[in-house]
């Protein structure tokens, strides 16, 4: 009897371990508040919106607003960034809100490069900027994809009504302009500010941009390409087989040696490099900076990195959240935990964030189905969920401040970059 007491006790410890899953948003299918001009509706063609084709992705918080992307992946997507207050989660039942095009209506036209064509991802800096990545191509995993734009880095000031502060493109030689995939993004602002981007195109990278210098490099490794025993798994009774490069990444907090931290969907690995190797375009071979920090018990999608020190990631075959406390415990073998394994509210965790009050935010999106060409409109797909873990983003100090950050000045057009690769001819780089 003690002994079955002692257990019961222990089994509700690990229960309520952690804070309680809240849903807070979820959808079925993904509409968007009406484009008005001159104080009318603008009623776009019935090929505009194709309901399936419309998948949330990234997800960022600032002050009163969630801001998400949905990539223009087939056609049929008519805003790829877009936001909803933050202040609809005060509703006694799980709402489903139209999202609100951002920050324009204008900035949503396929076709035309000074808007956006394809967001996978963005992040959102102590200041109120976002760092927007483009892809710059549409309808990227349709039979035909319109290649129009190059892909690039928009900085925009939310704070300014999201005016945009830089509008940097990438050149050919550091991200492919026809099939290059610019798919998540961390920011350092340590040494005068720098953003590491994962690029899952065919030539997986990760793609190093110094704010301070205006220049950009990328680094390859194997360990960023799609593993041949990991690329088919099954999540919620249906296969995946898409063979998926590097995706998400997560940034150690602020101190003298960061670390990144990687993983492509099609693996069961978590790999690590330091940043100060990342930074530096002379190093030709990273070979023997990488490091295989372990084996994770399934695939992973989106991951993101709490101000002290634990990593947060996704389970893509067991519908779970994952977490690792790094500076607790550092060998990987034994550090990391599930926290919440659900298999009808986790169905593909694709996007982690953190909100400034220290509550851990993230989207499922059922991504699988996506790919299968399986969406069902008559279920719910999308889902906003958050915890409160009482923590705060990689990019503050474990107590809770934000470092100096780098200023950044509206410039007067694009900002065309400088190659600083070891592999190019380094370019003079001119503000237009």
């Amino acid at each position: 009897m003690i002994r079955l007491t002692f257990l019961a006790c222990l089994l509700t410890i690990v229960v309520t371990e952690y804070p309680p899953l809240e849903v807070n948003f979820q959808w079925n299918v993904i509409k968007y508040s009406d484009r008005v001009t001159d104080n009318e509706v603008v009623k776009d063609s019935p090929n505009s919106y194709i309901a399936a084709n419309n998948v949330i992705s990234g997800i960022k918080l600032w002050k009163d607003y969630i801001y998400l992307t949905i990539p223009r992946r087939k056609s049929g997507v008519p805003v790829t960034l877009a936001r909803i207050p933050l202040s609809a989660t005060k509703a006694k039942n799980v709402t489903s809100p139209d999202l609100e095009a951002y920050p324009s209506w204008d900035m949503q036209l396929a076709g035309d490069c000074n808007a956006f064509q394809s967001v996978q991802s963005m992040e959102i800096d102590p200041q109120g900027r976002m760092w927007v990545l483009d892809t710059g191509r549409t309808e990227t995993m349709a039979d035909y994809q319109a290649t129009k734009c190059p892909p690039r880095l928009v900085i925009l000031d939310l704070e300014n009504g999201g005016a945009v502060l830089r509008n940097i493109e990438f050149p050919q030689e550091i991200a492919a302009h026809n099939s290059s995939n610019l798919n998540d993004i961390v920011l350092d602002h340590q040494d005068g500010g720098y953003a590491y981007i994962s690029d899952s195109g065919p030539e997986p990278a990760i793609i190093v941009y110094s704010l301070k210098d205006n220049k950009a490099h990328k680094v390859t490794h194997n360990s960023m390409k799609a593993e041949s025993d990991a690329i088919t798994f099954v999540v919620s009774d249906t296969t995946v087989k898409e063979p998926i490069n590097i995706d998400g990444i997560a940034l150690s907090p602020p101190e003298p040696n960061r670390t990144l931290y990687y993983s492509s969907v099609s693996s069961i690995h978590l790999y690590a490099i330091p940043v100060k190797v990342l930074q530096n375009s002379s190093v030709r071979n990273v070979q023997k900076y990488v490091v295989d920090v372990g084996r994770k018990t399934s695939q992973t999608s989106g991951m993101v990195m709490s101000n002290t020190g634990v990593l947060y990631y996704g389970l893509l075959a067991d519908d779970a959240i994952a977490m690792w406390d790094t500076v607790a415990n550092q060998i990987f073998a034994s550090g990391p935990r599930k926290m919440y394994r659900n298999h009808q509210l986790l169905q593909w965790p694709d996007t982690f964030a953190f909100h400034e009050n220290g509550r851990l935010w993230w989207v499922t999106n059922r991504f699988q189905n996506f790919l299968n060409n399986k969406v069902n409109g008559n279920e719910i797909n999308y889902r906003i969920i958050s915890s409160n873990v009482m923590q705060k983003s990689y990019q503050y100090f474990p107590n809770g401040t934000a470092p100096e950050l780098p200023i950044i000045t509206a410039a007067a057009g694009q900002i065309r970059i400088a190659i600083s690769t070891a592999f190019a001819i380094l370019l003079v780089f001119v503000a237009c």
